[in-house]
């Protein structure tokens, strides 16, 4: 029955029943629980009235995706069927000149879907093939982002929608507006609250949370309860990231996240703070002995390997604990003496160290910030300066590269060498900084001496695992190379035997490309840990410096000269250079020259000196782009 032809009397009980409709949606939305859930079975309900408001046999609503190019069925109720049904979707694609109708008009009334331009892509889609359907009247639900859907009207006889059909629907579609702009605005206040609240990443809380939640918890504890603040730190975290790379380390965050999940259950409380910082919080009664065997236990389940990118991964962990009340009142202060019980850890071994807050701590974390403060503001006010040691060919004396050693100037203390920051600057973070200076000031300095003509020099620069493994080095190394004009072969760089303790296939891999790349690859300290000949078996490296330690008792220990004669035997073998590093005498050079041995460095020939005097060396002595020290002239000649 057509709503013109309908009585007052049916008329203001069509909008009594519209009144009735609205403030029950109205006042669902206020409810705390409104989701999109909570409100399906009114929606069901509400279509299914429709259905009797506007006198049709079907009323569907749609709504459109982001870009607005698919509708999808929310709700729909048949008359004939008595019950909602799916009716699936629309792509724009399929029903262009529906999706231009519907997007262009607030309301859109037809008459013969079959017949009408905006509907006849409709009437053959596979929705309304087998339909009876033949009119149609639809009202745009507009949000406070533009067009969200329709609210769409059917008749299985042709209609003609009169002016309150238009109006009735119109009004139908602006309650449903309200309940889809409400419904939106809450999922936008959810997901920043999860934002605000939790780690992306993990699922764990994050530091907010942690707070907020660990609080509630302290708030209803007894006199007797204790709760134990545990912070936990993966080693080597950094160089973990080099070698996995961004999505590895997540799977690898992810990973310890879902086990410390497994391993400390409510009401214990998990969160991530950062990168690779986790906390608990786990409440216990009586004493701190029990909580830490726990804690041994969790460690030594956190050290299982894990299946990454279809490899093992072995990862160790640290962890520092303080205990509520005893150590702290509160979830900041909680946080803060955990951390300083790890650092005080850590400094002791920075692999698997653990720590019980004392109150002595604060002394350590003091001078350590202040320390760390310093070498921050050292490395900003340029008073690092590197010194160059020459290195000389074994056999005629003649200089043809330097190892550049970094020195600290510093503005109280005056010159300080790298023992006394170079394992502050590693547990900081700072080494990689650091390490990037040193890299560059080298590099201008190979190119300055190229300039003056000493282009066949070399430099050679000491890197950390930490920095040589980071996926960003060769980057760096290829940017500074190239902004100088220097050649590769010019930068030998040298790594440590600690390097071989790292993920072998990932150091070999570095050094293959760096090879790749025209870089020297050479090992400091050769001999001298049980890892050596790891090198000469797997890795491809081009250089070797014989240990000082070998060097110093060459002239009094036959076993130090048999193992340096082995060491420069195997590398002929190998086609390696050698270098004897600490030669103090003038006897170490003979036994080395005779052992054949490629290059030599140490005091005998020169200190480590500024840049300044080795320029003025090259002024003196420097000869065709050569240079032989003054104090070895003689000799070098015999």
């Amino acid at each position: 029955m057509d709503m013109m032809e309908r009585s007052y009397d049916e008329i203001q009980k069509v909008l009594e029943e519209m009144q009735k409709k609205q403030q029950l949606i109205f006042s669902q939305a206020k409810e705390l629980d409104f989701s999109r859930t909570s409100i399906a079975s009114v929606l069901e309900e509400l279509c299914s009235r429709i259905v009797t408001i506007i006198g049709c046999e079907r009323v569907s609503i749609w709504l459109f995706n982001k870009d607005r190019t698919i509708l999808t069925a929310q709700n729909s109720y048949t008359q004939d069927l008595h019950q909602t049904i799916a009716t699936g979707i629309l792509r724009k694609e399929e029903v262009p000149s529906y999706f231009e109708a519907v997007q262009k008009g607030r309301v859109v009334d037809i008459f013969d879907i079959e017949n009408d331009s905006a509907t006849k892509e409709l009437f053959r889609h596979p929705l309304y093939r087998n339909t009876k359907v033949k009119s149609m009247l639809d009202a745009s639900i507009i949000l406070s982002g533009g067009i969200g859907g329709i609210v769409c009207c059917e008749t299985i006889a042709k209609r003609e929608w009169t002016r309150l059909d238009k109006v009735l629907v119109a009004s139908i579609a602006d309650m449903l507006s309200f309940i889809f702009d409400r419904l939106d605005r809450i999922e936008v206040e959810e997901h920043v609250h999860r934002l605000a609240y939790s780690d992306r990443l993990t699922g764990l809380d994050n530091e907010n949370a942690f707070e907020k939640n660990v609080t509630e918890q302290l708030n209803g504890f007894t006199n007797v309860q204790k709760g134990a603040f545990i912070y936990i730190m993966l080693d080597q975290f950094t160089e973990i990231q080099g070698v996995l790379g961004p999505e590895g380390t997540d799977k690898l965050l992810y990973l310890t996240a879902s086990r410390l999940k497994k391993m400390f259950p409510s009401p214990a409380i998990a969160a991530r703070l950062a990168f690779d910082h986790f906390v608990i919080f786990t409440p216990f009664t009586g004493e701190l002995a029990g909580k830490r065997s726990v804690m041994e236990r969790v460690a030594s389940e956190l050290r299982q390997p894990m299946y990454i990118s279809g490899q093992e991964v072995y990862m160790t962990f640290s962890y520092g604990v303080s205990v509520y009340p005893d150590h702290a009142l509160n979830v900041k202060n909680g946080l803060q003496t955990a951390y300083m019980a790890l650092q005080s850890g850590r400094k002791t071994s920075n692999r698997k160290s653990s720590g019980v807050y004392n109150p002595d701590m604060h002394t350590y974390l003091k001078e350590t910030v202040l320390s760390e403060m310093n070498l921050r503001k050292g490395l900003d006010m340029n008073e690092f300066k590197l010194f160059y040691q020459p290195q000389v060919n074994c056999r005629t004396g003649e200089v043809i590269g330097f190892e550049a050693l970094i020195r600290w100037q510093h503005p109280e203390r005056g010159l300080i060498f790298p023992g006394e920051f170079i394992n502050l600057a590693e547990s900081t973070g700072l080494i990689m900084p650091i390490g990037e200076w040193v890299i560059q000031e080298a590099v201008q300095q190979l190119k300055k001496w190229a300039e003056r003509g000493m282009g066949k020099m070399t430099v050679s620069v000491n890197l950390s695992p930490r920095h040589f493994l980071h996926h960003n080095f060769p980057f760096y190394l290829d940017k500074c190379i190239r902004e100088a004009g220097v050649k590769p072969e010019k930068l030998i760089l040298e790594i440590t035997e600690n390097v071989a303790l790292e993920d072998q296939t990932a150091v070999t891999s570095r050094i293959s490309l760096l090879k790749e790349m025209g870089f020297s690859i050479s090992i400091d300290d050769f001999g001298k840990g049980y890892s050596a000949f790891i090198y000469l078996q797997h890795f491809p490296i081009q250089q070797i410096k014989i240990d000082r330690q070998f060097i110093s008792e060459l002239e009094t220990d036959s076993k130090s000269t048999g193992i340096v004669q082995t060491i420069i035997h195997l590398a002929e073998l190998l086609g390696l250079q050698t270098i004897g590093e600490g030669v103090e005498t003038k006897e170490q050079w003979d036994i080395l020259k005779s052992l054949g041995c490629s290059e030599l460095q140490g005091y005998y020939f020169s200190r480590p000196v500024p840049v300044q005097e080795i320029d003025g060396l090259f002024d003196k002595y420097g000869r065709a782009g050569k240079l032989i020290l003054p104090s070895i002239v003689d000799y070098a000649h015999n």
